[in-house]
């Protein structure tokens, strides 16, 4: 386990080498996505070494976190961090596969950098742990459609900000959700040198718009 410092969001956190180490796509998140002031209850999905949700908890005072990670190392890690930053009476922590703990949903909203990269020849040779970190299904994006189904057929009213990648996802995707009911907007692009990231906004419900 190795401490690290974040100038930029004054923040110190301890991240093993198997947790999700804070990378392009993470800051991405961090620095394009504004919650509503008016926002009770945050979901986050994968919280990994819990940077986002601690850096939103410092943002927005009155809004309680709850972070789901399936790694019992990461959640109990997320824990720590919480309480090294002082946002544990903000923030709390479930070890869970994505929302499968959670019977009765009623965020407000929900954040999600999930994993977006397609399973091929290359991937298949990362660790198990990678793999989980990292890839989406076939595709690329199964998993993150795998939740929307669930948040659609549940009819809950919300909103959930997730992270597309060009590699494994485009544009016109936009019009299959609105197909299915769901509105949805790109609300945020970043170019990189070998991807393109969009960080989405699907409304379920026509809640929180």
């Amino acid at each position: 386990m190795v401490r690290y410092n974040f100038p930029k969001y004054e923040l110190e956190l301890d991240i093993p080498e198997d947790v999700y180490f804070p990378a392009e796509d993470t800051f991405f998140m961090i620095d394009t996505l504004e919650l509503k002031g008016d926002n009770r209850l945050v979901y986050e999905i994968g919280g990994g070494s819990g940077i986002i949700s601690i850096i939103f908890a410092q943002r927005y005072k009155k809004t309680r976190f709850v972070i789901t990670d399936i790694s019992i190392t990461a959640a109990k890690m997320i824990q720590s961090n919480c309480v090294k930053n002082k946002v544990t009476s903000q923030i709390d922590v479930l070890c869970t596969d994505k929302l499968n703990a959670i019977h009765h949903l009623s965020p407000d909203a929900i954040i999600w950098n999930p994993p977006y990269l397609p399973v091929d020849s290359e991937t298949q040779q990362l660790s198990i742990t990678e793999q989980l970190q990292l890839t989406g299904g076939e595709k690329g994006y199964e998993a993150a459609y795998s939740i929307i189904k669930c948040l659609q057929k549940s009819r809950v009213r919300t909103s959930l900000h997730i992270i597309f990648s060009s590699i494994a996802w485009e544009k016109n995707q936009l019009k299959y959700f609105e197909d299915c009911g769901i509105k949805s907007e790109i609300i945020g692009e970043l170019k990189l040198f070998f991807e393109k990231l969009y960080l989405v906004k699907l409304v379920f419900g026509d809640y929180n718009e």
